[in-house]
């Protein structure tokens, strides 16, 4: 079989990873492409390699399942799709294609060059190990880079990372899926950069079914195919977007089986915006959760998709020992907005907002947050409100985390007391003389404290 249009892809692109290797003068000098020795040393599997057409009309699942074949039987490598359109069939009961070894890299020439598309309902890829909470059955350490997915319309997902670890997913692109694009459990420490998910969303009337799912359990069966004991955690989203999703963008929950916690998910500079509503909110973290921080959120709630008017909470945030920080929420000229932001705390627990705001166009049916009526924990919520409507409902809470504590001087106060000059309102306690002490127009001025 003739490979030379590919290796000379192949050469352009590693030329950096070759230039230590033997026969890198000759390269350069425009001779003959690199041997199959060569490739073979560089752990570089070319799909093409093994017979994968990319022309959008062959049938190139088997030859894709042959390259990652070789590459698990050599204990790791790369999987390369050159620029091309890969049809993959899914099985009536198993994915397209499967990763069930360490160290699989699957890259592409770029995420919208290099696409691999549903030709059927069913699993796409499947990146999974097997049930094991010591994680020594998992798959780990693997990658997927510069490489798009698109759902053809499809039920099914897209990447199914069950009893996976330390894996990373880079400048991906995912489109056109009618089901879940991601679906994870006991799934650890890895890491998305710039994720971008397009116009996918679950199928009608669906409220289960947003982009990205990380749960502890699919499944409530002990010993089926995506029952764990154990848990989701360690997982960073790094400047992801999500757009146009119908039924959600990312959700972290607990899952179908109430066991052990979603715990440490970092989420920073992400963009959820969409005007295809049909259920459910952008960004939903449950009771079940802790340690969830986010960061430098933008969510926007356009529009509906057809047949649906329903407003919506956009974010729902429930976890324990986390953060929910510098978001915005917007909308249009349609009433999308039930409350920005539904919001719950636990017991020993403090929810903690600060500047959640909501930039609205038409005003929410509800108010920008409501506070869940089960909450039994504290709150802490700063410079959060919404331009238009009510600011808060539900169980306004009566019960706020204690204010920062007040600067104890033994003696009077005074700017000295201080490493910078405060402003006008700060405050502070002499502790000498039991008086409280406010600056006003510059002047100390003070209030004896009762004995």
């Amino acid at each position: 079989m003739s490979i030379t249009g590919d290796r000379n892809g192949r050469r352009a692109l590693l030329t950096g990873a070759v230039a230590g290797l033997a026969g890198t003068a000759a390269l350069a000098a425009g001779s003959a492409p690199a041997s199959a020795a060569t490739a073979d040393a560089l752990d570089w599997y070319s799909v093409k390699d093994y017979a994968a057409v990319g022309d959008g009309v062959t049938d190139d699942t088997a030859a894709i399942q042959s390259a990652i074949n070789a590459a698990q039987a050599a204990g790791g490598g790369t999987v390369y799709f050159p620029a091309g359109t890969y049809l993959v069939t899914p099985g009536s009961t198993g994915p397209a294609l499967a990763v069930t070894g360490n160290g699989i890299r699957l890259t592409g020439a770029s995420s919208k060059s290099a696409l691999l598309v549903k030709r059927g309902n069913g699993l796409l890829l499947r990146m999974s190990g097997q049930n094991d909470p010591s994680g020594a059955k998992h798959v780990r350490y693997c990658s997927i880079e510069s490489l798009g997915f698109n759902g053809n319309g499809r039920t099914g997902p897209l990447l199914e990372l069950y009893y996976n670890d330390n894996s990373y997913f880079r400048d991906v692109f995912m489109t056109s899926n009618n089901d879940l694009c991601i679906d994870a459990v006991e799934f650890w420490d890895s890491r998305f950069y710039n994720l971008v998910i397009e116009s996918s969303t679950g199928t009608p009337d669906s409220s289960g079914q947003p982009n990205i799912w990380l749960r502890n359990s699919s499944s409530a069966t002990a010993g089926s195919w995506g029952f764990s004991q154990d848990n989701v955690n360690q997982i960073h989203f790094i400047g992801c977007r999500l757009e146009n999703f119908g039924t959600g963008a990312l959700w972290i929950t607990q899952g179908t089986y109430a066991y052990n916690n979603p715990n440490g998910i970092y989420l920073t500079d992400c963009k959820f915006e969409t005007s295809a509503m049909q259920g459910g909110p952008h960004l939903k973290v449950d009771a079940s959760c802790r340690s969830v921080y986010a960061t430098n959120i933008y969510c926007y709630a356009g529009g509906f998709a057809a047949n649906y008017a329903t407003p919506q909470n956009i974010i729902a945030w429930a976890p324990s020992h986390s953060a929910l920080e510098n978001v915005l929420i917007a909308n249009g000229s349609t009433a999308t907005v039930n409350s920005g932001v539904d919001l719950y705390s636990g017991s020993g627990s403090t929810a903690v907002l600060r500047n959640v705001v909501g930039q609205y166009t038409s005003q929410p049916t509800g108010t920008h947050i409501y506070y869940e009526r089960a909450s039994t924990g504290d709150f802490r919520v700063e410079n959060s409100y919404g331009t238009k409507g009510g600011q808060a409902s539900g169980s306004v809470p009566t019960t706020n985390q204690a204010n920062p504590p007040l600067r104890l001087v033994a003696g009077p106060v005074s700017d000295a007391s201080f490493p910078h000059p405060p402003l006008d309102g700060t405050m502070a306690v002499d502790t000498l003389d039991n008086r409280l002490y406010v600056r006003v127009g510059g002047v100390w001025r003070w209030s004896a404290l009762s004995s």
